[in-house]
């Protein structure tokens, strides 16, 4: 059977919740943990890329300090033939308490490459990071599970710091700053059936709205007062 690194990253230790160690020991000898004080933070890809520069195996399984791995997933990647070079993985997502089956919050919609060959793969991007897979994509059916904003002040702190990296690179436009918002309601609220998920899916989908302004707000804000704005280093635990 081929051997897995797990890689997590987070702002520090404390923040890592027990069934991620627990779980990424299941599958894994070699548990790479980095916080900011291990790496300097710049942006999401480059902490992901250091992290996976010090696993000991090319095959690498990506997790966020606050998610963990379903049994279905553990079974499966232990029985993986690794006939492709990098698969995705399904992400169930629990928001305010709740597993969110839409608002593009669902497992579906939320799928993503998170076990890949270190040799043939890369993350790229400085907030909505991604792997950038050189070959073959396979998917796997077993998902995480991401114990995501558990409370509406969780949600609103992560939302100021990636707004604030988002806005970095949007030019502000007045017809932005009135479209963009009610874009991202429509979004997920209508597109992806967010009205389905009930209160949920409502308030998510406002709160989504929220920060479709706050990006232009602050790309505004960043024309008139360019010397007081510069990105703090946000929150790792995303995704």
């Amino acid at each position: 059977m081929e051997s897995f690194s797990v890689t997590i990253i987070a702002t520090n230790r404390s923040v890592i919740l027990p069934q991620c160690l627990d779980t990424a020991k299941k599958i894994s000898d070699d548990v790479v943990i980095v916080t900011n004080a291990d790496h300097e933070f710049t942006n999401f890809a480059d902490q992901k890329n250091y992290a996976i520069s010090r696993c000991l195996h090319n095959w690498v399984l990506s997790l966020d300090a606050d998610e963990s791995l379903s049994p279905e997933l553990i079974l499966e990647i232990k029985n993986l033939d690794l006939s492709d070079d990098a698969y995705t993985i399904p992400r169930v997502n629990y928001i305010f308490g709740k597993s969110i089956s839409h608002t593009n919050w669902s497992p579906e919609n939320d799928r993503h490459v998170w076990l890949f060959d270190k040799t043939k793969c890369y993350w790229e991007g400085a907030v909505h990071e991604h792997v950038r897979v050189n070959g073959t994509i396979g998917h796997l059916r077993g998902p995480k599970v991401h114990y995501n904003y558990q409370t509406v002040e969780q949600f609103v702190d992560k939302m100021n710091h990636y707004t604030t990296f988002e806005a970095q690179n949007r030019k502000f436009s007045y017809l932005s700053l009135i479209t963009y918002p009610i874009w991202k309601f429509v979004r997920h609220y209508f597109i992806y059936l967010g009205f389905l998920d009930g209160w949920h899916g409502l308030f998510l989908s406002y709160l989504q709205a929220v920060y479709g302004l706050s990006v232009y707000v602050k790309a505004w804000f960043r024309t008139v007062s360019p010397s007081l704005t510069s990105p703090s280093s946000p929150l790792v635990e995303k995704n």
